[in-house]
This record gives C-alpha cells, structure tokens and sequence, in this order.
C-alpha cells in the first residue's frame, strides 16, 4: 500500500460542487426568456465526488422542476437513495446533488434538465472523471505540482487558520520517507500569510500528525537540535513567509519542511532569494515550489543517529500575473497575463553571488526533477510560460 494514500474518512466527504454558467438574454438559445439561471460552478468532478450543489436563481413567485435527464444510475437528488431522479418546489438558492464515487476506468456524464414555472428551461451536463488514486490529491490550487506516483511519497497539506480568521492550507508537501526529506513544498505567497503579528517562533519539532495523513516519527528527522555535521537546517517554505500567528509559523519549523543544507549558501545567496521573492509579491496571489534533488548519494546524520539524504542541488519555481492585480485565477489567464522563473543552485558553498546567475525556466527546472509544475495551467498557456526565464523582470539583479 502507497503511503500516501488517505484515511477513508477524508475521501467520503468531498465537496466538489459543479458549473455550467449558460448565457441568457431576452431569448437565450436553449428557450429561455430570461431572469432565471441554473448554475453549477464546475461542470468537471473527480471520481471520487459524492456531493454537488446546483445553484438556482429566479423570481421568487417561481417554481422549478429539476430532472436528472442522464445518469441516473449514478446521480441522484437524494443522499440516503439511489435514482431520486426528480426535485421540484419553490426557488431555493441551493439544490444539493448526490454522486457515486467513479470506480470504472471511464469518464461518464450526466444531464440535469431545470424548468421554471414562467417556461424558461436549462440544461447542464456533469462530467466526472475517471478512476485515479491521485483524486483525493488533485486540487485547483495553482501551486501544485503533478502528482507522481511513488512508494516513498507522501503527499500531505499543513491547513492553518491566519490572522484574519481564515482557515486555509499553509503549504503542501511531497515527502520522500526513505530520504526523511520533501522533495517539494509548495505554497501561496501573500501578505495574508506574511503580515507580522507574530515573530520567528524557533519551534523546532516533528511534525505532530494532529492532520492527516499521518507521517509516523521514525520516518522524520529529529531537528530539535542542530545536524551536528555542518549542515544548517534549512527551511523550504520559509519561517518569514509566515508571520500571520503563532501557530502558521511553527508549521514551519516541522522536521517534514527542513533540509540538510550548506551555511553559507543558505545564509548567502538562497536567503537572499528568499527575500527577494517576497518583494515580489502583489495583490494577486504569487505561487511558490521549493524542492530538493539528490544527484548522488550524500547523507548525513541527525543527532539520534537517524541517516538523512542530503540534496546536492536546491531549487525554486515561481508563478504570478505580471500586472500583479488582475482578481484572476491562474487558469483565467492567457500566457501574456502571466510570469514564470525557476532557479538551480548546487548545495555548496561555491553557491553566492546573485541569485539572477543561477535563474533558468520553469521548464529546465522541470527537465532536471522530471516534476511537473503549476498542473493547474491550461496548456496553450503552459508551454510559453514555463520557457520564461527573464530575472530582471523579478528584480533578482
């Protein structure tokens, strides 16, 4: 069994809900006079989605009859009973669909047929993916790299509730158990999550599985105390890249986030990227991944004896629009509306200078690792994005 496969409770309750946004004006295409809508937010769901939500708007004088026209054998209005294939009533903001989880290799669709009382009527067609034991890892977030598939692997998200009350992720990880060090972290980067209300907590510690999935103790560093060996422990999302609370700082002092890295080359040139891609923030959310690469077979060993990889090289993807302000998603914008940067530095003390001399695209980066980053780009954009490698533009100079 994979390692990173998660406990069942968090696969029962996904919710996913669906969208098919239909144009309307005085006499829309599919007969409608207009004044009604049938929203679903994505009209595409993994197999693994049990609950939707279909969003109604009209009059509140109307009534509606909603009719699941296709995919009755899969979809229904009822939790609790299979083939409810019928809701109708007065307006309701929301109408709750249910889906069986997709267990067959093939992608399947559905139809939802809404009739309003003043005649208008709507369609939507559901599509829901195929089976994939990455469905439970497959989110919309733009930072998230391609899952891979690998015994080793744990793929885990640290959430954390901020300063402003949210409860959002703090950074995900891909942790390799065998080298006891991630691979990659990947994190959003915004003054929600650096706004200082908080100082460098120091709470150096394991991580201590109170979320799932659990990453046992003997599979982590112990990083209380120093290597012993040369090596600071180094961050990959970084402790200042999170001063919102207490506790959305101390998330980063887990053993699951550090690397055997080289002082000066933490304290030189990578430091200073670090900072510099803070400065590089913008309304817009900026995107981060940080990772490591084992080009040899370097370990060192922790102050119980415990043998760690140590990468031989570090590296960095960005990814944010350019204007900085445009409210769009990532996957909203084109290749011009976008920026993208990778860096590659040798875990040594030969790394310094500036970190423009060690810039590279996106694409070299993912070339070197055999990672695929920002998975969440629509690939007409993808392509042209991942070839920028242009450090002035984010002021590494």
């Amino acid at each position: 069994m994979l390692r990173n496969i998660y406990p069942e409770t968090m696969k029962k309750v996904v919710l996913v809900v669906l969208s098919a946004v239909l144009a309307f004006a005085c006499k829309d295409d599919d007969g409608s006079e207009g004044g009604t809508s049938a929203v679903f937010r994505y009209d595409t769901v993994n197999c693994e989605t049990t609950v939707n939500q279909l969003l109604l708007e009209g009059g509140a004088d109307l009534t509606f009859k909603a009719t699941i026209a296709e995919g009755t054998q899969w979809l229904s209005f009822s939790q609790q009973q299979t083939g409810v294939t019928v809701k109708e009533g007065t307006i309701a903001p929301i109408v709750f669909v249910y889906s069986q989880k997709n267990t067959t290799p093939d992608v399947r669709e559905a139809t939802v047929v809404v009739e309003f009382s003043n005649g208008d009527r709507h369609e939507a067609t559901l599509t829901q993916l195929e089976y994939t034991s990455s469905a439970t890892y497959d989110k919309s977030w733009a930072e998230q790299p391609q899952y891979e598939e690998n015994s080793s692997y744990i793929y885990k998200t640290y959430y954390t509730t901020l300063a402003n009350s949210k409860y959002v992720r703090n950074y995900s990880i891909c942790y390799d158990a065998d080298k006891k060090v991630a691979r990659w972290v990947a994190y959003p980067l915004h003054t929600s999550y650096t706004t200082p209300n908080t100082e460098r907590t120091d709470a150096w510690a394991y991580d201590p599985n109170t979320q799932q999935p659990t990453i046992p103790e003997s599979d982590q560093q112990y990083i209380i105390q120093t290597y012993g060996s040369g090596y600071d422990r180094g961050h990959q999302c970084p402790s200042a890249d999170r001063y919102s609370t207490d506790a959305t700082n101390e998330m980063t002092f887990y053993a699951t986030n550090m690397m055997p890295q080289n002082s000066r080359f933490n304290s030189g040139v990578w430091g200073t990227l670090e900072n510099k891609v803070r400065e590089n923030m913008v309304k817009d959310t900026l995107y981060v991944v940080t990772g490591t690469y084992f080009g040899d077979s370097q370990t060192t060993t922790d102050r119980k004896g415990n043998v760690i990889g140590v990468p031989s090289d570090c590296w960095k993807v960005l990814l944010r629009t350019k204007k900085g302000n445009t409210g769009k998603r990532i996957e909203e914008c084109t290749a011009d509306e976008l920026m993208g940067i990778g860096f590659w530095f040798a875990n040594a003390s030969s790394s310094t200078g500036s970190p423009a001399e060690y810039s590279m695209s996106i694409a070299e980066v993912e070339r070197k690792t055999g990672f695929t980053f920002f998975r969440n780009l629509p690939a007409e954009a993808a392509e042209a994005v991942k070839r920028q490698n242009d450090p002035s533009a984010w002021k590494m100079n």
